[in-house]
């Protein structure tokens, strides 16, 4: 009995050293993080799967500034318009067709009623997301200008209208977004060119967006 007893505690002792000298088993590994460059890549040909997708339409109203470079008559300030139109590209980008329209106001003389100058660019371009909120848009096109009341090359007031390529550039920000629309603010400058000069009109906007 007694040895019955010595030798179950024998085996008890040699099974737990056994289990000491064991190796401990393998841990497993956290999934590598995804590499943005890769999706970016694997997405160069998909719709973005993020919450802007398809088509997507912005408006958006505020305050512009127009400045022209051997253009009489057409520095002042008044509204800005833009409309917008896109198709979602990737997760960041944005294909954009554009019409911005720009009103500036300006008295021919100290006693004549106040006229209105206006911009209006037609464009293609796109927009791209640097973060979730903050965006860049580039785009080209169409400008044309019209200056109602302003000097002439002879001296006299009269209506003139120009138009030129123009080009433009902006930056907005997402403040909020409630399910698929978004309110926003945006600053945005165009540039046309035409055979006067040079004509740059600026407008700082607050609009909504509908993706």
């Amino acid at each position: 009995m007694i040895a019955r007893a010595a030798g179950l505690v024998a085996l008890s002792v040699v099974a737990t050293f056994a289990h000491a000298d064991a190796p401990p088993p393998p841990v497993a590994s956290a999934p590598a993080a995804p590499d943005p460059a890769v999706e970016d890549a694997s997405e160069a040909n998909l719709e973005s799967t993020a919450d802007r997708r398809g088509l997507t339409f912005a408006a958006s109203l505020g305050g512009g500034l127009m400045i022209g470079f051997g253009i009489n008559d057409s520095v002042g300030r008044g509204g800005a318009l833009s409309l917008r139109l896109g198709h979602v590209a990737t997760r960041r980008t944005v294909i954009t067709f554009e019409l911005g329209f720009t009103a500036a106001l300006h008295k021919p003389a100290m006693m004549s009623e106040i006229k209105t100058n206006t911009n209006v660019n037609l464009v293609a371009g796109a927009l791209y997301y640097v973060n979730p909120s903050l965006w860049l848009r580039f785009a080209g096109g169409l400008g044309v200008y019209h200056g109602e009341q302003v000097t002439l090359s002879t001296g006299a007031l009269g209506d003139v209208n120009l138009s030129g390529p123009a080009v433009l550039g902006g930056v907005g920000v997402d403040l909020a977004r409630f399910k698929a629309v978004v309110l926003g603010l945006e600053l945005g400058t165009s540039a046309m060119i035409n055979s006067d000069g040079l004509l740059v009109a600026s407008g700082v906007n607050l609009g909504l967006s509908f993706d």
